[in-house]
């Protein structure tokens, strides 16, 4: 237990023996009525005191449920790290914010590059029409073309990266995809059982 542990459980038993004794105090009640508000007392202490001491327990089962709920909700560790659920279909989902505009995204190791649809690309305000699609990408579906922009802002979970390089891709995708290039501006990044853990800063 930290130091700062053992100032906020004495401070918790000053609390619960301050009450105890402003009930044993009172004159007014009889004994077996002392011995009931006593017994109620230490255990609402009890409670608090378990609750306090499980807290970091309570914030994980707290993230288990939200990240469960919104897989692509990534969920802050108890270091600072990222933690995405699987999603039902085997994928890893990431919402992020894109010069303010919400753009959810398909984590792929297989991609190079952070790829936009057209339609997103338009979300966040590109002119699509005068992008030149002179980068070629070899997909399980053939070969794609796309267009190399800037992205001002991409933020991850209250994480902002400025000026980013991205693609648009000229062909219809289901969804954006955030590549290897992401990838690499994490610390570090690794999966493990049903969730894909990201190291940012």
């Amino acid at each position: 237990m930290q130091e700062g542990d053992y100032q906020n459980f004495i401070y918790l038993a000053l609390i619960l023996i301050l009450l105890i004794s402003s009930v044993a105090s009172r004159r007014d009640l009889d004994f077996k009525k002392i011995v009931k508000y006593l017994a109620a007392w230490s255990g609402i202490g009890l409670v608090i005191v378990a609750l306090y001491a499980y807290r970091f327990e309570f914030a994980d089962f707290k993230m288990r449920i939200l990240g469960e709920i919104n897989p692509a909700s990534a969920q802050v560790g108890e270091s600072g790290e990222l933690v995405i659920n699987i999603s039902q279909d085997g994928h890893f989902y990431l919402n992020t914010k894109i010069n303010g505009v919400a753009i959810r995204f398909m984590i792929d190791t297989g991609a190079s590059d952070i790829v936009l649809s057209v339609a997103e690309a338009e979300k966040i305000g590109v002119n699509t029409k005068i992008l030149q699609f002179n980068k070629t990408y070899q997909t399980a579906n053939g070969k794609s073309f796309g267009a190399t922009i800037k992205l001002e802002e991409l933020e991850v979970a209250n994480v902002k990266f400025r000026n980013v390089t991205a693609s648009v891709n000229s062909a219809e995708m289901g969804t954006s995809l955030l590549g290897m290039s992401f990838l690499r501006r994490c610390k570090k990044y690794e999966f493990y059982q049903d969730k894909l853990v990201l190291t940012i800063t």
